[in-house]
């Protein structure tokens, strides 16, 4: 009986959701989630199309990503949920304090850097050394990151050439590396630094508060942009 349950969660797992989306979720991370995805973490999204959390998602693993990509033209809906990971962090800006500070795990991270038109939105990351990171590149890839909040992280997120929307970076030791980048309509506020290697990058209806330093932020403050109450540089 043991065994038709446990078989029946696994074929329960590669079902995809309405209108073809794949489900992503906490029974399926350890069983492996749809065709292509190993058991247990990371979760690997191997081919194009869109994905969507159906729970949240813990880790305790220092070393290990919970969903690692693969291929291009993938959109990943956290739908509402949080992927949580084993960083934590007291305090804000200058007194911000986080353990694990050796820990390599990320929260959603590219394999390489050369993945192209990669979309995450809808939801939380917390706790990693990268709550979103889409790699390193000099040529535009097309990544968008919406609607995301992004906490407690060793950086909030990275991804050159990209457009952030609606996006809160909140108690991180970097809030982002996004050089040549649009970050819009989005809150700034915690973080050790701001950013580190934006340069080309515009900040549009940006609101940065309480943060240590920005360290090589945005080029261009635009649209009413306000850092600790005042206008940007």
């Amino acid at each position: 009986m043991k065994k038709i349950i446990l078989l029946g969660l696994f074929m329960t797992s590669f079902a995809q959701a309405s209108n073809g989306v794949f489900a992503i979720n906490d029974i399926c991370g350890g069983l492996g989630c749809f065709p292509g995805d190993a058991i247990e973490l990371p979760i690997t999204i191997t081919e194009p199309g869109s994905y969507q959390l159906t729970s949240n998602i813990v880790s305790n693993s220092t070393t290990v990503n919970v969903i690692e990509i693969s291929a291009d033209n993938v959109t990943i809906d956290l739908n509402g949920f949080s992927i949580i990971g084993p960083k934590t962090c007291t305090g804000s800006g200058s007194s911000l304090d986080c353990n694990n500070s050796g820990m390599t795990a990320d929260g959603i991270a590219n394999t390489n850097a050369f993945i192209y038109n990669t979309t995450v939105k809808n939801g939380t990351i917390e706790g990693f050394a990268t709550g979103i990171d889409l790699g390193q590149t000099n040529a535009p890839n097309g990544d968008v990151i919406k609607h995301v909040t992004l906490r407690q992280n060793g950086i909030g997120y990275r991804a050159p050439f990209s457009l952030a929307s609606d996006v809160s970076l909140v108690r991180n030791q970097a809030g982002f590396i996004a050089r040549s980048s649009l970050i819009k309509d989005s809150y700034i506020l915690g973080n050790t630094v701001v950013a580190i290697a934006s340069p080309d990058s515009t900040c549009s209806n940006v609101y940065v508060v309480n943060n240590t330093a920005a360290i090589t932020s945005c080029s261009r403050f635009t649209n009413e942009s306000t850092c600790d109450g005042a206008a940007c540089p």
